[in-house]
């Protein structure tokens, strides 16, 4: 094999070590036996490096290829998603790495290793996984420079050096591109597998079911408010609303379902956006949705505007896109926090829907729920007080109520009486409805944390929250939140100053609790992330259109190709213009600047110095050839050697001044 194409030893040590770097982050997601085969592949490479095995033949190589596509076949079932076409480059990947033989062999690899890393950030967005992302291009990039060194010019930091120079060359052509190149859509709108990520709240509630979600510290979003945010007690982030209860497990019924009227921003208005009345002042905001592998939005009741294209707001008044959200995304809504809902009357499908109960289901609740609406005068607003009253009379806001049987609401208002929101809200629904009055259930998130540093909201999984809307004639839909009758300082506070000590302990955070800084550290770790959420992956076509707009002062191609051309070539300008400074010639001691200076001067009349010719002896030569410089250039020189030899710094102004004062002029 020509010297060319052989691989040198460094280089496949930098393979090694860029592989693994690289699929780091493919570990919490790709088929485990995939990391199985990744090690039997390093050991054959290693026993080849050694010369104790050779190379694959065709029927291994066949083996090996047709297993791994079975395996992606069987752990995806059979879906052909994105994540098993990332697995098949993955197997790829690491495959090649056995039958690699030349140096084109590996430059191929290091080629697959490039989309390998763009595709982390298909599962992973964040500013960690940006600059995780960096470090892996330029390990990969080293192993390039090292696949052309030998093993006498290779050197670690040289090679690492190397590679910073050239990407940080390409740094100013990406910035270029990221804010000229138009945007289209995300390599990872592509359709995900079923079995993929689907996180947070489910699209129905049973007991337990948020008290669950109490216990992850998972962020589900992060909201900006343009002027003053609303008092925490108004952050009702809505999600969904629950209609049809089957005895133990609340969600959505099939009128709903059936009766999808949505308002979608191409689509002529539907009728019951008539029955929607705004009042007051809007709420402007802006959040940034983390991914839930679900289709619904978060806002707050009720929206009139949003700013996507493929979301629109249903008849429930929540926020819902017409695909699953798979990646970050980020929204702006307008929301009017006072409002009235279908407030003349329900029509006879809604009054069935929002009044169904199981047959003989919380016999107790039903009873009682006729007995105090004729006590209460058969007014809906009385029997909600003597309800709430009754929730303010002994119960406790817990996570760790006991299990309830079949009848669970009768045995949480009338025995255990402990519980978290959702118990709360699905015994008050029911037992509205008991009582002939139309509820639900609308399931969410309730406040949020600020961060005081970029000043906007975090909500986490911890603060997922259910509450209940009943509908009163005249009035429309009402918000009703049994939970702050129990524990009213979850709405005005927040979720962690709502538990009781034995619930905070099973929540606490030992290591931040003991050191204050850890807190400040992570709020100011999650105001980068956020500042990176904000304005580098929120670079949408809006934002870019603006600042170009700004910029150029246009949009029309023309203006777009010239300024793509004049900053391209400004910046290849300033990259030859600093290569140039970095080779110009350097000197250790400033007198010799000046000295040469003096050289140069003097050489436009002819006598130029030679070649390791003293400064004493280039004096007395041209005293010789130009006796009128003869004093000039004899006071030069001692200054010089008094700078250079007596280390008389003193003299190097005078030198300077002595050198700029010099008139030269040819000789006759």
């Amino acid at each position: 094999m020509r010297d060319l194409d052989q691989i040198p030893r460094n280089s496949l040590a930098w393979l090694l070590v860029a592989q693994g770097i690289i699929l780091a982050p493919h570990v919490g997601h790709a088929p485990f036996w995939i990391w199985g085969i990744w090690l039997i592949v390093i050991f054959w490479r290693w026993q080849i490096f050694r010369g104790a095995w050779g190379f694959p033949g065709q029927l291994v190589k066949f083996f090996l290829v047709g297993s791994c596509c079975a395996g992606l076949y069987l752990a995806y079932r059979a879906s052909f998603g994105m994540e098993t076409m990332v697995g098949l480059l993955i197997v790829g990947f690491i495959l090649k790495l056995v039958e690699m033989k030349k140096r084109s062999d590996l430059i191929v690899i290091c080629h697959l290793g490039y989309f390998v890393i763009a595709t982390q950030f298909l599962f992973y967005s964040n500013l960690l996984a940006a600059l995780y992302g960096i470090i892996s291009l330029v390990v990969l990039t080293a192993t390039l420079f090292a696949s052309h060194q030998s093993l006498a010019q290779h050197r670690f930091w040289r090679t690492l050096k190397l590679t910073g120079i050239l990407m940080l060359q390409a740094v100013p052509l990406m910035l270029i591109l990221f804010i000229v190149a138009p945007r289209i859509g995300p390599l990872w709108a592509v359709p995900s597998n079923s079995a993929g990520a689907q996180t947070g709240m489910s699209d129905s509630m049973a007991p337990g079911d948020i008290s669950n979600l109490m216990r992850s510290n998972e962020l589900v979003f992060r909201v900006t408010f343009e002027d003053l945010a609303p008092l925490q007690s108004s952050l009702y982030w809505r999600g969904l609303v629950f209609s049809y209860f089957d005895g133990r497990r609340w969600a959505q019924s099939q009128q709903q379902l059936s009766r999808a009227d949505v308002s979608w921003p191409e689509s002529a208005s539907p009728a019951w956006r008539d029955q929607l009345q705004y009042r007051g002042d809007s709420t402007d905001y802006e959040i940034i949705l983390e991914a839930s592998g679900q289709p619904w939005l978060f806002s707050l009741a009720a929206a009139e505007s949003w700013s996507h294209d493929d979301a629109g707001l249903s008849r429930s008044l929540n926020l819902q896109r017409k695909r699953p959200v798979n990646q970050r995304i980020q929204y702006r809504v307008s929301s009017f926090l006072d409002y009235r809902f279908e407030a003349d009357s329900l029509e006879p499908w809604q009054r069935r829907q929002e009044l169904q109960l199981p047959a003989n289901n919380n016999p107790q609740t039903r009873r009682i729920a006729q007995q105090w609406l004729a006590e209460s005068g058969a007014s809906p607003t009385a029997l909600v007080q003597k309800l709430l009253n009754h929730f303010n009379q002994g119960f406790r806001y817990t996570l760790q109520p006991v299990s309830l049987g079949e009848h669970s609401v009768d045995e949480f208002l009338w025995q255990t009486q402990e519980g978290f929101c959702e118990h709360f809200a699905s015994s008050f629904v029911f037992f509205m409805r008991a009582a002939g009055i139309p509820a639900r259930v609308v399931v969410g998130y309730q406040g949020g944390k600020l961060n005081p540093l970029e000043n906007y909201f975090v909500v986490r999984q911890r603060e997922a929250h259910a509450w209940a809307e009943i509908w009163l004639e005249g009035q429309g839909w009402i918000r009703v939140d049994p939970t702050a009758a129990v524990a009213p300082e979850r709405i005005e506070q927040g979720a962690d100053d709502s538990l009781s000590e034995e619930d905070a302990r099973l929540l606490r955070n030992g290591f931040a609790g003991q050191f204050p800084l850890f807190n400040t550290l992570q709020l100011r770790w999650d105001a980068l992330n956020y500042s990176w959420s904000r304005w580098v992956l929120g670079y949408d076509t809006d934002v870019q259109t603006g600042i170009l707009q700004r910029w150029f002062g246009g949009l029309d191609p023309w203006r777009l190709v010239l300024a793509v051309i004049c900053l391209v070539a400004l910046t290849i300008l300033c990259i030859i213009g600093v290569m140039l400074w970095r080779q110009r010639k350097q000197y250790a001691n400033p007198a010799d600047r000046y000295y040469h200076r003096f050289c140069n001067k003097v050489a436009r009349t002819g006598c130029v110095r030679r070649t390791g010719e003293a400064p004493r002896d280039y004096a007395q030569r041209l005293a010789i050839m130009r006796p009128d410089l003869a004093t000039s250039v004899r006071r030069i020189t001692e200054l010089y050697e008094w700078v250079s030899y007596a280390d008389n710094q003193a003299a190097l102004k005078d030198l300077k001044e002595a050198i700029g004062v010099l008139k030269v002029s040819a000789a006759k």
